[in-house]
Formats: structure tokens, sequence, C-alpha cells
């Protein structure tokens, strides 16, 4: 793959069920850029709270709002993101992504390094709670096992929200 260019036509990508509800169609994987990064196609359902306020311990994470507006807290900021609109998320910053809307939301989220597409596609088959605490402990260790493999930590936000 590295001397040739990578064409993902819109019909192209491996199909996943988002963990947090929703589609979401892995277009670019690690293997077709060295490692480098990674995109996602992400439809967010209208209502969405997302998944808990989380940090990543590897990974930049980045969404480009295509369609539809998002809703992004940011450490202490929260972000009301417009078709059109960037929001990066540094590694190590607690986040959460969510759509109160009515309506879809369409993201295209790019992870770097690459790697959060082994995220996706285990927690799609193996069903992680990662919207709410799992009351059962056997699940909650097992879900505590998958994030650490993948430096996806819950978290709480910084005191004093601030709108943007």
């Amino acid at each position: 793959m590295s001397n040739e260019d990578i064409f993902v036509g819109p019909a192209d990508g491996k199909d996943l069920t988002n963990p947090i509800g929703g589609a979401m169609v892995l277009k670019i994987r690690d293997q077709y850029t060295h490692g480098a990064f990674s995109v996602h196609l992400n439809t967010i359902p209208p209502g969405s709270p997302g998944p808990r306020p989380h940090l990543h311990r590897r990974h930049e994470e980045t969404f480009y709002v295509l369609q539809g507006e998002l809703t992004v807290r940011v450490g202490p900021r929260k972000i009301v993101a417009p078709a059109g609109s960037f929001v990066v998320v540094p590694r190590g910053v607690v986040h959460q992504p969510s759509n109160p809307g009515t309506e879809p939301t369409r993201v295209l989220l790019m992870f770097s390094p690459a790697g959060m597409e082994r995220f996706f596609e285990e927690a799609a088959e193996g069903r992680m709670p990662l919207q709410a605490v799992p009351d059962d402990p056997v699940v909650l260790k097992r879900l505590e096992a998958f994030t650490e493999k993948y430096g996806y930590e819950f978290a709480e936000f910084p005191q004093g929200t601030l709108e943007s």
C-alpha cells in the first residue's frame, strides 16, 4: 500500500453499529495510513447523550460536522458545532460528544494515530456499554479491561463549565 493512492467511494467502508447507537462506517483504517490516522463516518441519532465523559490517552480525536449540529463538552467548555465545523480534542482531555437535537447528526470522526477503529469494531462485536455504568460486576470488569486496552478512560469534567 505504500506507493498506492487510496480511493474510498460513498458506499465503501466497513459498516458497524456505534456503541452509543446509530450507524458508523469505518472508511480508512490503520493499514492504509501506516498507522497515522483512521477515519469513520458516524451518524449520531437525535437525542443521543453520547458516551459517558471520557478521554483518550493515546489519540487525538477530531470531529468534522457534515450535517446537523453536534454538541461537544471539551474540558470546561460546551461547544455547539454546526455543519462545517471542526472540533479537535487533544489526547488526555475529558470530552463528551452528543446530539441533543431532534435530527440525526452526521460526523466525520478522525483519530490520530490510528488504532481506535479496532476499539469500535470490538465494541460493536462485544456490545460494550459506553453510556451507562454497568450494574453487573462481571460486565464492569470486562468493560474496564476493554477500555484500558485502548487507552480510553471514563472521567469527570472539571468544575465550572463555560458556554461557547
